[in-house]
């Protein structure tokens, strides 16, 4: 039974990878993350699997008693907030990530799950990134939105940051195993992140990619490629209106900042009278600002973690960011820095991006949560 627990959530796991890509909060796709975990557990029943389970801990034990320390600290939060009865579905949201990182760890290091479950994630967000191009390309190109009955995130900025991810996990694919066709699905989310016009992706892609992997891209092969690519992207921005629109986007960079800056002083107002522990799990912005728009989120995890746990809450956030950027460092040789580079952009897209990451599984999961498990799995030797 243990070892058809095992081939089950090697299967059905990956299955919620897919869907979750596409289907942003839905019911029935966390169900196969409720599967998984009582798979996950029944495999338990057979010594071997209890030895890998317990390896994955002891490995990284300070990463994981972090984890669980964040979890229970933001529980507990709720009780300087006012808000009690929320611990208990803090604690929940906390156990479901738990077994959300373990299944990737135990999945991405084994050589005939790694795969499967990472083409998973390109799957979906190339699927998602399809039916956008499909249906809703006018909408999101004239008004940077998408419909009510897309699937993924109501906001492309987070539509786009979910691109960059399944760019690079492609990329990283290609390094272990020279699949041409993943090409595909690069070209695909490459036009999808260009046609939102979000700076933050491409700046934050940018920088994952000049930071962690220049010294691995100038081979001759890659420069074509990349040339390929260029006239691919130069070509859409010519013969469309996207370069005219994402000229000016970059263009009100200057303005749209100003109004992060204007939000993030207002969060660091509201954290003056309670510094150390903060307002609590609950507490959301709520004020209108100098543009006239009503703010409810920090629009950085960072900033939003320090709104609700202080600067205890912003330290074990830290603690376990420093935690998944150590792993992927010390793997480094082994996967040619593409760990380093996923979480990498992770942490430069949602500092400017989102209010907290402790939730059901939705956009969190795949543009924070994804990463840093990628970061805590063992690497594989790369393909030479």
């Amino acid at each position: 039974m243990s070892n058809f627990a095992r081939l089950g959530y090697s299967i059905v796991f990956p299955l919620f990878l897919f869907f979750s890509a596409v289907f942003c909060m839905s019911t029935r796709t966390n169900n196969l993350l409720h599967l998984s975990i009582l798979l996950l557990l029944l495999s338990l029943f057979r010594q071997d699997n209890r030895q890998a389970l317990a390896e994955v801990l002891r490995e990284q034990w300070q990463t994981w008693t972090l984890l669980v320390a964040f979890f229970i600290y933001f529980a507990l939060s709720n009780l300087w907030g006012h808000t009690p009865q929320l611990i208990d579905s803090l604690l929940t949201h906390g156990v479901y990530l738990i077994f959300y990182l373990l299944l990737m760890a135990t999945l991405l290091s084994s050589p005939r799950t790694r795969r499967l479950a990472m083409l998973s994630v390109v799957a979906g967000i190339t699927v998602l990134s399809l039916w956008t191009l499909i249906v809703d390309h006018t909408l999101v190109l004239t008004a940077r939105a998408v419909s009510p009955e897309n699937p993924g995130p109501t906001n492309v900025i987070d539509l786009a940051g979910y691109c960059g991810i399944g760019i690079l996990i492609s990329c990283m694919l290609l390094k272990e195993k020279v699949s041409h066709w993943l090409y595909i699905p690069i070209i695909v989310m490459l036009i999808m992140m260009l046609l939102t016009q979000s700076r933050g992706p491409l700046i934050s892609l940018a920088i994952a990619i000049g930071f962690t992997l220049h010294l691995q891209v100038f081979t001759r092969r890659n420069l074509l490629i990349v040339g390929a690519l260029a006239v691919l992207v130069g070509l859409v921005l010519f013969l469309t209106p996207v370069g005219d629109m994402l000229l000016a986007r970059f263009e009100e960079l200057g303005a749209q900042s100003g109004l992060r800056l204007s939000i993030w002083r207002h969060t660091l107002a509201e954290i003056a009278n309670q510094p150390w522990l903060g307002r609590g799990f609950d507490y959301d912005l709520d004020f209108i600002n100098y543009s006239g728009e009503h703010i409810t989120t920090t629009h950085s995890i960072y900033l939003g973690s320090l709104l609700k746990g202080g600067v205890i809450g912003l330290l074990l956030l830290l603690a376990v960011v420093a935690c998944g950027l150590w792993q992927a460092w010390r793997k480094r040789r082994n996967d040619s820095r593409h760990s380093l580079a996923i979480l990498l952009y992770a942490l430069i897209f949602m500092a400017s991006q989102g209010m907290f990451i402790v939730s059901n599984p939705r956009e969190t999961w795949v543009l924070f949560w994804l990463p840093l498990g990628i970061a805590l799995s063992k690497g594989l030797m790369a393909k030479r």
